[in-house]
């Protein structure tokens, strides 16, 4: 079996792991302490699975379905129950997941292969919506990490200066009115505030959980895929994005903190990652 598949794994281990004690030793419920664990060797056992059926799901014959189905999954967010006015959920039973932190390392993907297929024109139609989409959830968090590496991977695709200047002019409105007007929802210890509660266990283990975020976006920013090397970096920019974003307001501490979201949406992109850079 080869050592690559258990790439993403490896690298997301020490996030999870310090997270998990850190929920622990501040008497956070034992079911929760466990999921993420519980998460990542259930998506290590799927992506082996289809690393060893060398199966995946951006397949031509999938592409059709995925954008479409990202698009309707940020949509069904804004329909569904929401907490104080934000919509960035779908539960399913006890399982409640963020669709952003899911979908949007797909539609990175997507657009990417709309860009060279289809055009600048369409690709930007449906960036826009997704920049509406998530304006409305609120999420300023993935908003911000989507809309900065994409509008530079746009630009790298149109000539004209003045299509260049409205792109970024319309993806900054939007970055600052996010921030402008931040949801007022009441940040969860364990979810956005996981690194305030390393800090209180040691200094050591504050330090260990940053270093286990810097670790993240790492491959992606600095061994991408020699002909996907734009895509991948976009990506490993959202990544990093998302992680600073954490230090700035009351958003989700990927892996770190409480929440099988991002290890999904982590999994997904490491895989599109291993297949580009090694099938």
């Amino acid at each position: 079996m080869s050592i690559r598949k258990f790439i993403p794994t490896t690298i997301m281990i020490p996030a999870i792991a310090i997270g998990a004690f850190t929920m622990y030793q501040h008497h956070v419920p034992m079911g929760i302490c466990i999921q993420n664990i519980a998460c990542l060797v259930f998506m290590s056992l799927i992506s082996m699975i289809l690393f060893t059926g060398k199966i995946s799901i951006f397949e031509s014959s999938h592409r059709k379905f995925l954008l479409p189905i990202c698009l309707f999954l940020l949509v069904v967010t804004l329909v569904s129950q929401g907490m104080e006015g934000v919509h960035r959920w779908i539960s399913i039973g006890f399982i409640r997941l963020n669709i952003a932190m899911i979908v949007i390392p797909i539609i990175f993907i997507e657009l990417w292969y709309v860009l060279k297929t289809k055009g600048v024109n369409f690709a930007w139609v449906i960036a826009f919506l997704v920049i509406l989409l998530l304006y409305f959830q609120p999420d300023a968090s993935q908003l911000t990490g989507f809309a900065l590496p994409l509008v530079v991977m746009l630009c790298l695709s149109v000539n004209g200066k003045v299509i260049r200047f409205f792109m970024i002019s319309i993806f900054s409105m939007f970055i600052v009115l996010s921030w402008v007007f931040l949801d007022t929802l009441p940040p969860v210890a364990y979810v956005e505030g996981i690194l305030k509660m390393a800090a209180d266990v040691g200094l050591p283990w504050l330090i260990s959980g940053i270093l286990s975020l810097v670790a993240l976006p790492i491959p992606f920013l600095l061994f991408p895929p020699k002909n996907e090397e734009i895509l991948s970096k976009c990506i490993g920019f959202y990544f990093a994005i998302v992680i600073i974003s954490a230090f700035f307001g009351n958003f989700p501490v990927p892996l770190v903190g409480y929440g099988i979201s991002p290890i999904v949406g982590y999994f997904i992109s490491f895989m599109w990652y291993l297949n580009s850079k090694y099938v």
